[in-house]
């Protein structure tokens, strides 16, 4: 077989799958068959026309971030992996120089030219049959874990590197706005850290499914009940030590994460604001707040979300709701965008 069906993003919503060549991998590389690729967040947002991932009709391209999958060939030189392994693939489009400033100071996620090999741009392209990677990005997935599980280890590496962030010890308090995978992903690595939470969401499914999957300590709907008066009541009036934004409601969150930290608390951004957010800055100068902004994650953080679910301190099965073949693509991006209706939490693409 040399001929792969392939998800082709022509903008917005205009999706295809297309009959395209499988590749052949070069030295230092594997090919994967996809098990299961996650729809992310930003894939979402470009599905709106919203945010900086766009493809258009005149440049259409391919996408699948979240992914994982059986090696199916290895390149020239390739040690250490073997045909029919099973394995989680770090994202290629966090690749880094080595050289720049950011990558010399180990922050190798702020790389300036992040995602590049040469002159060009990569990324993963998960929505496929089969992918490239760097054989040093494929990392083997334990017995216990699912090809699933591992698919979405890039939503708890983002909540490794958010917590690693504020390092807040056990017992520190956090309130988490957002009831959505990241929120769900990042209570679930807060508490696995000794941290109480208390998750706010629109809908009380999705704070049913936050309980259960251990994502948090106590959860307050939003609409229904008080968040500011539960997050007092569950910080005993102290304010929470940590706030964490994984919701992004330009209008709405920021402000609101000023309000609910202790003064010299931590607020972190993990959601990705479509515009400008609003922010009063007289109360974050008061209370001398420490303003974060948590930027995808280092490869030790991608290692440390593995372990966290090969240990089982983490339940990524949990949170996979909705899952759909590659042939349905479209549907589960509409499943993902209208997730009042939907109920989805996590959508996977099962090629």
């Amino acid at each position: 077989m040399t001929s792969q069906r392939a998800a082709v993003f022509h903008g917005g919503r205009d999706i295809r799958v297309e009959t395209l060549p499988i590749p052949e991998p070069g030295p230092g590389e594997v090919l994967i068959r996809v098990g299961a690729a996650g729809i992310c967040g930003s894939d979402v947002l470009a599905f709106r026309g919203l945010g900086p991932w766009q493809h258009s009709a005149d440049k259409p391209g391919r996408d699948g971030h979240e992914l994982a999958g059986e090696v199916a060939a290895l390149g020239a030189g390739v040690t250490g992996l073997t045909v029919g392994q099973r394995v989680a693939v770090e994202p290629k489009h966090l690749i880094n120089c080595g050289g720049c400033p950011p990558c010399t100071a180990g922050r190798v996620h702020l790389c300036r030219r992040r995602g590049y090999v040469g002159d060009t741009h990569v990324t993963s392209e998960g929505f496929a049959e089969y992918d490239l990677c760097p054989a040093g990005r494929a990392h083997p997935l334990p017995d216990h874990v699912s090809l699933a599980a591992g698919a979405i280890l890039d939503c708890y590496a983002c909540g490794v590197h958010t917590y690693n962030l504020v390092e807040s010890p056990p017992g520190s308090t956090a309130v988490i706005l957002g009831a959505g995978t990241m929120g769900l992903t990042m209570g679930q690595v807060a508490r696995s850290n000794g941290l109480k939470v208390l998750l706010t969401g629109m809908t009380r499914e999705s704070l049913d499914l936050a309980v259960k999957a251990g994502a948090a300590d106590e959860v307050a709907l939003v609409g229904v009940d008080d968040v500011a008066a539960a997050a007092a009541e569950f910080t005993q009036g102290r304010g929470a030590d940590l706030v964490v934004d994984a919701v992004a409601v330009p209008e709405v969150t920021l402000q609101q994460s000023v309000e609910l930290v202790t003064p010299g608390g931590h607020v972190c951004v993990l959601g990705v604001y479509p515009s400008p957010p609003r922010l009063e800055p007289h109360l974050a100068y008061v209370k001398e707040v420490s303003l974060h902004w948590s930027n995808s994650y280092a490869p030790p953080e991608y290692v440390t979300a593995l372990d966290l679910l090969a240990s089982r301190s983490v339940n990524a099965d949990a949170l996979i709701t909705h899952r759909y073949p590659l042939d349905r693509i479209v549907e589960a991006f509409v499943a993902a965008e209208e997730k009042d209706r939907s109920l989805a939490m996590k959508v996977l693409i099962q090629p």
